[in-house]
């Protein structure tokens, strides 16, 4: 036999939420001397800990407390893409987040798009963005609404159309305009030392790697030893977005060991903060445009292709599998299809004169 919950204020400030269970008393801390936030805490705890929490309770919940336990009970212990859905969910809660599953309509929805697109939330963003955005949305309501937890109806889901998907992107950086870039960041040095830019563009367009992972890169995983380096964060969760070894270029090298002598920290990139508003100020001070951290990534794949690099090997250095890498960078790397087509006659027609 459980009591209800109920919050009580230690000696020190800090709220507990007490509770009998079997005759034994047992609390947990909100870790917040403020009613607010306790009561705020309270009413997602209880949320976590029932079992199976009414109908008539989840009609009454924001579209914040329906995340936050899809978060704590299925992302963080299980989906693969819990990087991803957080970072929807920054864009995501500012619009939703105070909202109750009966406030969203489809006008909800479609304002949730303008804003989105016209970078009212976030950044100015694609359809095909905004369209997993919504679809993260909907897979929390899905889970809450499924049979096995019942926190909502399923008739309570919102019903609406997702943007359209958008055609995916080709654009990668020529060689002029890659030296263009590379020299406005080094215009931002502060002194003789590599700026923080410039050492991401390096990393980024010499080894292909995502932004986290250069963003992670510690230097006791750049080995000039053996000559590779390895983006595999020690004790990292495993998620879809894999990481590779990737070897050190001849052209990498010397900027590695440069930054590595002016080195400041552990981190190669001196700290984890985000890069994506340097590297729009470059690209602006270069005037090349359509410039982010993932052109970067496609611009190393797209170069290799062009060169005859096998798909399987960019699939490697990318840490993705074959059939992406074949959907994308194949139409760069036509050799040998060259060499089968040659074979369909084999030289044995002659066309008329």
């Amino acid at each position: 036999m459980q009591s209800v919950p109920e919050l009580q204020r230690a000696d020190s400030g800090v709220y507990y939420v007490h509770w009998t269970e079997q005759r034994r008393s047992k609390r947990v801390s909100t870790r917040t001397r403020d009613l607010a936030a306790a009561k705020a805490f309270l009413a997602q705890w209880l949320l976590m800990e029932q079992a199976s929490p009414s109908r008539a309770d989840g009609a009454a919940l924001t579209v914040a407390d329906l995340w936050a336990v899809y978060e704590a009970k299925h992302l963080e212990p299980h989906a693969m893409a819990a990087e991803t859905a957080a970072f929807s969910w920054r864009n995501l809660e500012p619009h939703f987040g105070r909202c109750r599953l009966a406030d969203i309509s489809a006008d909800t929805i479609d304002e949730y798009v303008r804003l989105r697109a016209a970078g009212k939330i976030g950044r100015p963003s694609r359809s095909s963005t905004v369209r997993r955005e919504l679809n993260a949305l909907r897979a929390c309501w899905n889970w809450c609404a499924s049979p096995k937890r019942k926190i909502i109806a399923a008739a309570d889901v919102p019903a609406f159309d997702l943007p359209a998907d958008g055609a995916p992107r080709d654009r990668w950086l020529k060689h002029d305009e890659i030296q263009k870039l590379l020299d406005a960041a080094a215009a931002r040095r502060q002194g003789e030392r590599l700026s923080r830019g410039e050492r991401f563009l390096w990393l980024a367009l010499e080894t292909a790697a995502r932004k986290e992972a250069i963003l992670q890169l510690t230097w006791d995983r750049v080995d000039f030893e053996t000559g590779t380096i390895d983006y595999n964060v020690p004790g990292r969760r495993l998620t879809k977005k894999r990481r590779a070894v990737v070897p050190i270029s001849p052209a990498l090298r010397p900027v590695l060991e440069r930054a590595r002598d002016e080195r400041v920290g552990d981190l190669v990139l001196d700290n984890n903060a985000d890069v994506w508003r340097i590297v729009r100020d470059i690209a602006t001070a270069a005037g090349v445009s359509g410039v982010s951290p993932h052109v970067l990534r496609h611009t190393a794949a797209t170069h290799m292709a062009r060169r005859g690099v096998p798909l399987w090997t960019i699939a490697k250095v990318l840490a993705n599998t074959l059939a992406m890498v074949e959907r994308v960078y194949a139409k760069h790397s036509p050799d040998d299809l060259r060499v089968a087509v040659g074979m369909i006659s084999g030289g044995a027609l002659v066309a008329a004169e």
